[in-house]
């Protein structure tokens, strides 16, 4: 369908009162030829948007601006896509998983069957074939050219790092905790003698309840009664 280049266009109403939709009409040419009519004339239709629909990206990308992949980054992805491409794909190879298991259950239905047959979804990515060692060999040699060679390392240490510090904090609680739980607290509140106890014992209950420990004296016992209920 072509149509036809002009500033003018008609404003219509589309829809019905409980949903109404602004929609431009756009006239659209007739096509024929020698053996008659190919494309009858007609209009566009096309929704408009009210002017909440309509977004401005709060960041502007100049093409000097955006990212660009560098021609060694370009021949690695290109080898990757190469080693996972798919020969001679169509989509009829591949069956719907949800209906397969509907007509599973209908075939154990009809014939009294107490199991329903397993099925196999095709759709699921193929990790056998993505263990092979060439397309292994392509995907670190990509990632290796994005994020540079040492990627995995500086991953693993970041990692590392982040389980020692979890590790850590998971000592000073537990430690917290076994301090915390020599006193009674809740009769040190009743009695009125939380005032009475140090800044570290204080800390050592909020610290094992998992509640902030920063304030002074007076803010620290406030919070364990509340956190008592007091």
């Amino acid at each position: 369908m072509r149509a036809v280049v002009t500033a003018t266009f008609a404003l219509a109403f589309y829809g019905n009162p409980t949903r109404p939709q602004l929609v431009a009409l756009i006239a659209q040419e007739e096509v024929t030829s020698a053996g008659g009519q190919i494309e009858p004339p007609g209009m566009h239709m096309i929704y408009l948007p009210y002017s909440d629909d309509v977004r401005y990206p709060e960041v502007h990308l100049t093409s000097d601006d955006a990212p660009r992949a560098t021609d060694e980054q370009i021949k690695k992805a290109s080898n990757l896509l190469r080693r996972i491409d798919l020969k001679n794909f169509s989509v009829c190879q591949f069956s719907n998983p949800a209906l397969q298991r509907h007509y599973g259950i209908l075939e154990a239905l009809a014939l009294g069957e107490d199991e329903m047959p397993d099925v196999k979804d095709e759709t699921l990515p193929d990790e056998e074939g993505l263990a092979r060692p060439g397309v292994v060999k392509a995907v670190e040699e990509f990632k290796a050219s994005v994020y540079g060679e040492n990627y995995d390392q500086e991953e693993a240490e970041a990692a590392a790092a982040k389980a020692g510090a979890s590790k850590k904090r998971k000592a000073l609680t537990d430690a917290a905790a076994e301090k915390s739980a020599a006193h009674n607290w809740a009769e040190l509140a009743d009695t009125g003698k939380l005032k009475d106890m140090t800044v570290v014992d204080l800390k050592s209950y909020l610290s094992a309840h998992g509640l902030p420990v920063s304030g002074k004296k007076e803010a620290l016992v406030s919070r364990i009664l509340t956190h008592l209920g007091k």
